[in-house]
């Protein structure tokens, strides 16, 4: 048995509490390639969420969907390539500048993306990053900032618009509460990173759980939960 084997049996064991199963190690060889240093989301375009979402992705998008994501990256490129409009905001300017020349160069269509930096101040006296009234963020670096007009650009459609919005960038919480709406009848809400502390309550009354466990992802060493509703 092979070093790489043994360790992803230890992480398929060490999350069983978290709904971890064996069925896990058909991703394996995906895992184990998504690991070599000439590998990286964008290059293999190819979203950085866990491997059954993936799969999912790719049985229930067709040509004609209509996809939102907060945040853009390996996600955009392999959206663009299946359905029929893609819509991302991006905070990070220098990526975004990055992302756009790529989708320029490859002459994708459909792509619709846009840059909100985030604004100075935060909107409560002590922002809980769980809340999603607060448009705060845990990252470090966001402290002192909102994220009140990334959060808010999906406003910008009507209601019932999209198949599918995957909530992958800051303020995740806020995010999923503006999201809500504006997601069809039978579309699916995807958060990556769900086993953090999110806002996910007023999902309750609205969508079924799809996909909730633990699995591997590419291009991590660690067992992530990305949650489908």
């Amino acid at each position: 048995m092979n070093t790489s084997f043994r360790y992803f049996l230890y992480l398929i064991r060490s999350n069983k509490n978290n709904d971890s199963t064996y069925s896990q190690l058909k991703h394996y060889f995906q895992w184990k390639k998504s690991l070599q240093p000439d590998s990286s989301s964008v290059k293999d375009e190819q979203p950085w969420i866990t491997f059954d979402v993936i799969d999912f992705l790719k049985s229930n998008l067709n040509n004609k969907s209509k996809i939102f994501e907060y945040g853009g990256g390996g996600s955009t490129l392999f959206f663009v390539k299946r359905a029929n409009e893609v819509i991302t905001v991006e905070n990070d300017q220098d990526w975004f500048q990055i992302l756009s020349q790529i989708i320029k160069d490859k002459k994708y269509t459909n792509w619709k993306g846009s840059f909100k930096l985030a604004q100075k101040g935060d909107l409560v006296a002590q922002p809980d990053q769980a809340n999603p009234e607060h448009y705060s963020s845990e990252d470090e670096k966001s402290t002192g900032y909102n994220y009140k007009e990334y959060v808010t650009f999906i406003d910008n459609y009507p209601d019932n618009y999209f198949d599918m919005v995957l909530v992958d960038g800051r303020s995740r919480s806020s995010c999923i509460m503006h999201s809500i709406n504006k997601i069809k009848k039978g579309g699916f809400l995807i958060l990556d990173n769900s086993e953090r502390n999110y806002h996910t309550e007023s999902l309750k009354n609205n969508f079924d759980v799809i996909i909730d466990n633990y699995g591997a992802s590419p291009y991590s060493q660690s067992f992530t939960k990305t949650t489908v509703w």
